[in-house]
């Protein structure tokens, strides 16, 4: 299917993919994994979805010049396709029923044709799905389809060992990551990585007590997993975010300066300040407090931990529901 220049082109895409991955540089593997597929077909952009059961939406891991995208699971045609593992072409999306122009509307982009691949993993699931938006010039075809099949598997692959690591580290209230799978994310993506600025972001809710005595726990239980979702929606995919206990949560963002990392703590508090979390027939509002801390490579894992904690003291100190850094 592909002459011998384009086959040494992707050799060499897949060496340089492989050794990002090793260096669990996921952002990056899959930039160039969705660049790889925008020139193959010659399409305007691509976006790599996943399948978040626990919270039953749809959300890009990566999406070309696109902030993530959450949806509600079963949506649009990127739904369509992975309910039913169904390869869809559709060149005129606003007269299909199936298309979800609401996202158009959050990005401000015009959607003029769409190319859906099912990714499944190896045991033939579908855990997500590849989204070739706009052809450059004409229709997607399905020789399209062909020409993808190859960015597709490989996808697959990331996705399927992200899941699966996910599943075993996982906090069954919240379904982040717990202190487990915290270490584990230390270990593998800071402390092989010294020599570049990492951040690390300590939060809790402010009166979380409260809710508790108040309303029951069953309520507090609802606030934890509402703030969880805020962060789930809001994280890049090379980033950590872990249940420290109780209600306290950590964030770990590699190849992240201070003022990116503060910006993050900001963004969420906002969003988290403004939300509600329903729980039965009432309406809770939540804020949160945040410390942030650049990761120093002359300390240990419980230090840089420590360190981040004081911030978020300084936080609550100085009245709470805001972030220091």
């Amino acid at each position: 299917m592909f002459n011998s220049k384009a086959k040494a082109a992707l050799r060499a895409i897949d060496e340089q993919m492989t050794a990002l991955y090793q260096e669990k540089r996921y952002s990056q593997t899959l930039a160039i994994l969705n660049d790889l597929g925008r020139k193959l077909i010659n399409s305007d952009r691509c976006s790599f979805w996943c399948v978040d059961e626990k919270n039953d939406t749809l959300w890009t891991m990566e999406a070309h010049n696109v902030e993530k995208i959450v949806i509600p699971k079963g949506s649009g045609l990127v739904g369509y396709a992975i309910d039913y593992n169904e390869v869809l072409i559709v060149n005129k999306p606003y007269k299909d029923s199936r298309f979800n122009a609401e996202v158009d509307k959050q990005t401000g982009y015009k959607t003029k044709s769409i190319l859906v691949m099912p990714v499944t993993n190896s045991k033939n699931q579908v855990i997500g799905a590849y989204q070739a938006i706009n052809k450059r010039h004409g229709k997607f075809k399905q020789t399209d389809v062909k020409s993808l099949m190859l960015p597709a598997v490989m996808l697959g692959k990331i996705l399927e060992s992200q899941l699966l690591y996910n599943s075993a580290v996982e906090d069954q209230l919240t379904g982040l990551k717990n202190r487990r799978g915290f270490y584990d994310f230390y270990e593998t993506y800071i402390s092989s990585n010294e020599y570049h600025k990492h951040c690390v972001i300590m939060c809790d809710i402010d009166f979380f007590k409260k809710f508790n005595d108040t309303y029951g726990h069953n309520a507090g239980d609802a606030v934890l997993r509402h703030v969880a979702n805020v962060f789930h929606s809001n994280i890049r995919v090379d980033d950590g975010v872990f249940r420290w206990g109780g209600e306290e949560f950590i964030f770990l963002l590699p190849h992240t300066d201070l003022d990116t990392a503060a910006g993050l703590a900001e963004k969420l508090r906002k969003t988290i300040e403004e939300s509600v979390c329903r729980f039965e027939d009432l309406e809770l509002r939540v804020t949160m407090s945040f410390g942030v801390h650049t990761i120093s490579p002359t300390l240990n894992v419980e230090d840089n931990v420590k360190a981040a904690d004081e911030k978020l003291y300084q936080a609550k100190e100085n009245g709470r529901n805001q972030v220091r850094k």
